[in-house]
């Protein structure tokens, strides 16, 4: 299990702010990121458990979004970064979108059914405090009947070493794409680069970082934001979660059935 640090968390990269991660990677992240958190999937799972409305935290180009509006569920996307936005905008006019960071909320409360957390993105906030912030300002935003959705990966056992890794990601005849990557596993943090280089074009670096942490010392972060859980899955399609699942899908309620 990875421990939990306090508010003096280092923040991360120097100049990463939170609009950084979807400025990025908003021009390649729906063909990069089309089979992570199945849209259609996610939608079936978020509208079985409420009629909304739903509001997505981290929208990006609004892929979750979309088929949760097909589904007839009112959802709301918020992201930080305006590239993200404007892609959600193009693809999907119908579903209304806001500017903000997620760990800071601006909505009234109790005004949603649902708030809806995907694909590790409450890691991308880089300090288990920002996080904790997060899950309260969610708990906040949801009805006393409504939930909070959360998805992420499960860190595996790692030493105490830090490690760094390249790996390629992409290998194409005029296109190489590399994941440059520092994992901190005392700190629970991983920062990377994906260094985009295609011939006769400028090298693009891609930055990224996330602040991970395991399934249970998640469930105290989201008790002392005054959230409990309800179910646990290890996957969309409602898998089975046990020790063997390398992600979780996780069903929050406010604690003791009331705001």
């Amino acid at each position: 299990m990875v421990p939990i640090a306090g508010d003096e968390d280092e923040p991360g990269m120097r100049g990463y702010g939170p609009a950084t991660y979807g400025d990025g990677f908003a021009d390649v992240y729906d063909d990069w990121y089309a089979d992570v958190s199945p849209p259609d999937a996610t939608a079936r799972f978020v509208a079985d458990r409420t009629t909304g409305p739903v509001l997505e935290l981290g929208s990006g180009t609004g892929r979750l979004a979309g088929p949760l509006r097909a589904a007839g569920v009112p959802v709301v996307g918020l992201d930080a970064s305006l590239a993200m936005l404007t892609r959600s905008v193009d693809r999907h006019p119908d579903v209304p979108v806001v500017a903000a960071d997620m760990a800071e909320l601006p909505v009234r409360d109790g005004a949603f059914g649902a708030v809806l957390v995907a694909f590790n993105t409450l890691f991308n906030l880089p300090t288990h405090a920002l996080q904790r912030r997060c899950l309260t300002q969610a708990r906040r935003a949801v009805r006393p009947d409504g939930i909070v959705v959360v998805e992420a990966f499960v860190p595996g056992a790692g030493g105490d070493e830090q490690a760094d890794h390249v790996d390629v990601v992409r290998l194409d005849a005029d296109r190489v794409v590399l994941r440059v990557s520092r994992t901190d596993p005392v700190r629970g943090t991983v920062h990377g680069h994906h260094v985009d280089l295609r011939d006769g074009q400028p090298v693009r670096l891609r930055p990224w970082q996330v602040c991970f942490v395991a399934p249970d010392a998640l469930d105290d972060m989201a008790a002392a934001a005054g959230l409990a859980v309800e179910d646990r899955h290890g996957g969309w399609g409602g898998e089975r979660f046990d020790a063997a699942s390398d992600a979780h899908v996780t069903v929050y309620r406010h604690a003791n059935g009331h705001g």
